[in-house]
């Protein structure tokens, strides 16, 4: 009896440790230089490119875009003209000044700047209603790609070679097969990840099925392979919504995002990933608190997690509630520390830690 005490009593530390170290604050909402026609109450926000621990990008709903350049402490949001109907579900940027965004809907825009936001170059439109683009992710600054929903029967890819310059997409000979009802969520732009110098790509799909879906596109014979996840699925709010991997673990989140505090097969991880993709990832015993549209790595063993219902951290196997905020992406750093979250209201935040 007193073991089991000790126990618990070690277990509520930890929990209290881990919700005491990390917090997440606001970003002042007074210190935004709001654009024409800029209402961030109203404005969504989905993309988020974390440059360094200056340098911060988000792209939303309404056509809008907002860019930091001291590490969060003001931001200027610009609402491109032309566009105040496309929602920005992902961007992707490089430094201060070249950033390329996606936009999710009819119609599928993709659109670069290379002077800061100042003025955006339409490099894709497809007017075909079939057409929903989802996440795109880079290997390097020249070699990117792109995911859309299944039309007839395969997912669509979309590969740039030249910084985003031109994108084409690849043949349905190249590209995996759908099943029925199997979709990917342009949630966060997450639901996509490169890794390695080159050719290895990889997405996750949900509704009435959720898959993870992989291949190295460096091989001269393409072959993807896929694996059905262990997140909550079967509906089409239902699956796999991110995924993030590091050398020390893959992980997977999602849900049910009509149901966002279920606490029920939320997230998978898989440990010291190989690179085949017949390995199985395995629900931890300690589950995700509710719907999680996005996952980021932090360190080989930290990952934080967020959604409609608030924001975790996965630490030591174990997920602790540390905001019951709404967030739906979540980014660190690709050089730095920093760690960005944006969110629904215009809301966005820098994680404390």
């Amino acid at each position: 009896m007193l073991v089991r005490q000790l126990f618990y009593f070690l277990f509520l530390l930890i929990c209290f440790h881990a919700q005491a170290q990390y917090k997440i604050e606001l970003v002042d909402s007074n210190t935004f230089a709001l654009g024409k026609g800029v209402v961030l109450s109203k404005t969504s926000f989905r993309g988020l490119s974390v440059v360094d621990d200056q340098t911060i990008w988000v792209s939303g709903s309404k056509g809008t875009i907002a860019k930091s350049l001291d590490g969060g402490k003001t931001f200027e949001f610009t609402q491109l003209k032309g566009y105040e109907k496309s929602e920005f579900r992902d961007i992707e940027a490089f430094d201060d000044k070249r950033a390329i965004i996606m936009s999710s809907g009819t119609p599928a825009y993709i659109l670069k700047t290379i002077d800061g936001g100042q003025t955006w170059k339409e490099v894709y439109k497809n007017l075909d209603t079939a057409y929903f683009l989802d996440a795109m992710d880079f290997w390097d600054e020249k070699r990117g790609i792109l995911v859309g929903d299944p039309i007839q029967g395969h997912f669509v890819l979309l590969q740039t070679k030249d910084a985003g310059e031109t994108w084409q997409e690849l043949d349905t000979n190249l590209t995996p097969k759908a099943m029925i009802g199997e979709a990917v969520f342009a949630a966060s732009g997450t639901s996509l990840r490169c890794w390695g110098t080159f050719g290895y790509v990889g997405f996750v799909t949900g509704g009435k099925i959720s898959r993870i879906i992989g291949a190295n596109l460096s091989q001269k014979y393409i072959h993807w392979k896929s694996i059905k996840t262990k997140i909550i699925q079967g509906k089409s709010s239902q699956g796999a919504f991110s995924f993030t991997r590091n050398d020390s673990a893959e992980v997977i989140v999602g849900g049910d995002y009509l149901s966002d505090t279920l606490v029920l097969q939320n997230s998978c991880i898989k440990y010291h990933p190989p690179s085949k993709y017949e390995e199985i990832f395995d629900n931890n015993i300690d589950d995700v608190k509710g719907y999680r549209s996005c996952i980021e790595a932090i360190t080989p063993s930290l990952f934080i997690a967020c959604g409609t219902s608030g924001v975790d951290i996965y630490q030591n196997r174990i997920w602790n509630t540390i905001s019951n905020n709404s967030y739906n992406v979540v980014r660190k750093a690709k050089k730095g520390k920093a760690v960005f979250l944006a969110g629904g209201k215009g809301r966005i935040g820098r994680l404390i830690y």
